[in-house]
């Protein structure tokens, strides 16, 4: 019970790794640089919820093109115990109705950070690959992402703290 425990809670954390080759933006979309952080608490094995804060810079000038934090829930769909993977979807909601949902992220347990008391393996390095909007408003609308979240997760007792840098590329409106 407790792996599945730890595998769930490694799947719950927000943007994932991709391939880092350069999306093909479709017209009315421009490519941008994404980087960010997320930071959730577990409010179950399988959601977590917490803030988001993305930057996106446009590749072809430098110029910003969204900054802002908002709030994000993760949903575990599905879990792979022997390979210690999860897929998962995300919600993130932001200030001026840009709001996105994703689908098929892909979560892997990369390493074990802390015990707890008992000795049971409780925080652990996690790499999540998030390269699906299923749903998008606003600058999101109709666009795609190729993003890494890297990061750690903790359920140990008095550390239900998950934190993930974000990094990546994506196509949204201009």
């Amino acid at each position: 019970m407790l792996k599945r425990t730890a595998i769930t809670l490694a799947t719950l954390t927000l943007l994932p790794l991709q391939s880092m080759a350069a999306l093909q933006c479709a017209t009315g979309l421009t490519h941008v640089n994404v980087n960010g952080s997320v930071t959730t608490l577990n409010v179950s094995e399988t959601k977590q919820v917490g803030q988001i804060c993305v930057s996106m810079i446009r590749t072809a000038d430098g110029r910003e093109v969204f900054d802002d934090c908002g709030a994000v829930v993760g949903k575990i769909l599905s879990i792979d115990e022997p390979n210690q993977s999860s897929v998962l979807s995300h919600t993130a909601l932001f200030s001026l109705r840009n709001l996105f949902v994703t689908h098929n992220d892909q979560a892997q347990i990369t390493g074990v950070l802390a015990a707890d008391d008992t000795g049971a393996p409780c925080a652990f390095s996690v790499v999540e690959t998030i390269s699906e909007i299923e749903k998008g408003t606003g600058v999101f609308r109709g666009g795609q992402i190729a993003v890494t979240a890297t990061g750690s997760i903790s359920f140990c007792p008095g550390k239900n703290l998950n934190t993930f840098a974000l990094q990546g590329e994506a196509c949204v409106r201009k």
